[in-house]
């Protein structure tokens, strides 16, 4: 589960680096309502927001002792996949623009 949350505070900041830069040159939008709100207001909000998330998730990671099996496993895992998923998106849509 720690490697879970790990990783999961990993590619949330590796997100919001490629998103921040991708919107700071104009190849992508923020779809999600609550963070294109924070980019409004400030770009380096929006970075610090998904910082501080970040560490939250390596706080969890560090302080909770999860059970092998729980729900919140399940539902970290496949946060993970749907993450990564959404992440090669980027990856791919920045690419796209910048060829």
């Amino acid at each position: 589960m720690k490697k879970i949350l790990r990783y999961l505070a990993f590619i949330n900041l590796l997100d919001g680096l490629l998103t921040f830069f991708g919107m700071r040159l104009s190849l992508i939008e923020e779809v999600n309502p609550i963070m294109d709100f924070l980019y409004t207001i400030e770009p380096l909000l929006f970075l610090s927001v998904k910082a501080v998330l970040s560490g939250f998730l390596i706080l969890l990671s560090t302080s909770i002792n999860f059970p092998p099996q729980t729900k919140v496993k399940v539902l970290a895992r496949g946060a993970a996949y749907l993450y990564s998923f959404i992440l090669v998106l980027h990856v791919l849509w920045i690419y796209e623009a910048l060829s």
